[in-house]
């Protein structure tokens, strides 16, 4: 290998030899840059990295006037809707139940005068005298009737039926509300005992109670 054989000289076999060793170390020097290359473009150059890092800094500040301004309307609006939704509550609560200090109770007639065989329409009227509307219980067995003829008890709704169930309004403050009976113009007693007659001429005194509390009297005349 050292000792060129051949017709020529032996420096155009080292020349020759030259440029083959020269060729084979160029392809490995390409071959070199070639496979660094490769590796750095499969992972990220620190100077993006760095730029990168300064962008993420730069997007946590503290919030501009804009977005404070946003998040302050933002805020607003949300505290306007939990308002509203408590307002839109407290409105569909139930009314509570009626107190009896609360009530205002009395008896009402139709008209002033009757004539005798005529059908009176009797009537108790309520009212709400608070400031927020409560639920009264008016069925028949709360709401009861009774006709004077002076010191004597002549008729009561209670006599001789009394009607089963309930009937729960909404009373709403300061508007009466009322029950009307129409009575039949002929005497009563309890337990419905006795023989019922009809009532002659005079003036009469209707009491109207409910839930056992009586209110203010009316009077009317039947001729």
């Amino acid at each position: 290998m050292f000792h060129p054989v051949g017709s020529r000289p032996p420096s155009v076999y080292w020349r020759r030899r030259l440029v083959l060793i020269g060729s084979a170390v160029l392809i490995v020097a390409l071959l070199v840059l070639t496979l660094r290359a490769l590796t750095s473009g499969d992972g990220t150059p620190s100077g993006a990295g760095t730029a990168a890092g300064s962008t993420s800094r730069a997007a946590s500040p503290s919030p501009s006037p804009t977005s404070t301004a946003a998040n302050a309307s933002s805020g607003s609006s949300s505290h306007s809707a939990s308002v509203s939704s408590s307002k839109v509550a407290s409105s569909s609560v139930p009314p509570a139940l009626c107190a009896a200090a609360g009530l205002e109770v009395q008896a009402v007639v139709a008209k002033s005068n009757y004539q005798v065989g005529d059908r009176p329409v009797v009537e108790l009227q309520v009212t709400n005298t608070g400031a927020r509307p409560c639920v009264q219980d008016l069925a028949d067995q709360q709401v009861e009737l009774k006709v004077y003829n002076g010191e004597s008890r002549v008729w009561g709704s209670h006599d001789c039926e009394v009607q089963p169930g309930t009937n729960e309004r909404t009373l709403a403050p300061g508007q009466p509300v009322r029950v009307s009976i129409t009575w039949s113009g002929l005497t009563s007693q309890p337990k419905c005992a006795g023989t019922r007659q009809r009532v002659g001429a005079g003036t009469y005194t209707l009491y109207a109670s409910l839930s056992g509390r009586t209110g203010k009297a009316a009077q009317f005349a039947i001729s």
